[in-house]
């Protein structure tokens, strides 16, 4: 629970797309470096996670009325079993793992992993990290958007290369619009709490209302980019899986759309954001395999 972890599916997922991708479509695959290299997106994540509920503890999560399964921090379920420290702790373990990671990475011979994952891990670190803040100065939504996606992959191609093209970069796309909007959903619940903390992210400063459009726009983008990527012949023309769950997101949408001011109520568009992003994933990932044998 301290660690969210069902959540990690947000980047071990575009991971293993990266790592999917190269074995389908690359000249060779290299197998142990995909792993080290999920392993090391894995901790990151948790890292990250935990560093966020840490400096969350005492200002948006102490406030916060209403915390969902899916927003609002971890104090509510666990602060009369661990104490904040617990995070903190959490999180320089988590990231110790993953420079470990980086390290052994480095040892196989991709040097530039290290850029990669310093990327990676100031993400995590800056995105909750006083004075820097990104979440609270309105580019929390672009930063979860790069590295849930584009970066990720880019690193997963270069594990597997040893060189960066911008391909790798170009197939995460898809994966950094959906998680984007994870976030930008679950800013509606905890929208009070966090214009109260003075967390100025883009739903606090829009409004619940006027974010809907927000919301919409990324799953929009999120379609247009698979199209350019099937155009392009970066996705095989299999990718049109994703679409298959258009009703389902078309379901979200209306349910967001009704009761975006209601923090309580939007808790099934929250839990079916996450379950598109994890789905349209899985697709993707079987329209490479499938391209691959068919």
């Amino acid at each position: 629970m301290l660690t969210r972890l069902p959540f990690v599916a947000a980047s071990l997922l575009p991971a293993v797309l990266g790592a999917v991708w190269c074995w389908v479509y690359g000249y060779e695959f290299y197998f142990f470096g995909a792993v080290i290299g999920v392993l090391g997106v894995f901790f990151l994540h948790l890292g990250g996670n935990t560093i966020n509920d840490y400096f969350d503890w005492d200002e948006s999560d102490r406030i916060n009325r209403f915390p969902t399964p899916f927003s609002g921090g971890t104090r509510s379920r666990v602060e009369k079993i661990l104490t904040r420290k617990s995070f903190l702790y959490v999180s320089f373990i988590s990231f110790f793992l993953a420079a470990i990671a980086g390290a052994l990475l480095i040892f196989m011979g991709r040097p530039m992993v290290l850029f990669v994952g310093t990327v990676g891990g100031l993400c995590a670190i800056l995105y909750s990290t006083k004075p820097f803040t990104f979440q609270s100065r309105g580019l929390g939504e672009l930063v979860i958007f790069l590295a849930f996606g584009p970066l990720i992959t880019l690193g997963m191609g270069y594990i597997n290369f040893g060189i960066f093209r911008p391909e790798y970069f170009l197939i995460g796309v898809p994966n950094g619009f959906l998680v984007a909007n994870i976030l930008w959903i679950n800013e509606f619940p905890d929208f009070e709490a966090d214009r109260q903390a003075g967390k100025r992210n883009l739903v606090v400063r829009l409004g619940t209302s006027r974010s809907r459009y927000g919301y919409i726009a990324l799953y929009m983008l999120f379609c247009g980019s698979v199209l350019w990527l099937i155009y392009s012949g970066l996705y095989p023309v299999w990718s049109l899986l994703v679409f298959v769950f258009l009703p389902f997101a078309f379901k979200i949408i209306r349910h967001m759309w009704k009761y975006h001011a209601d923090p309580l109520s939007i808790v099934p568009a929250q839990a079916g954001t996450i379950q598109l992003q994890m789905l349209t994933a899985v697709a993707c990932i079987a329209s490479f395999v499938i391209d691959r044998f068919i």
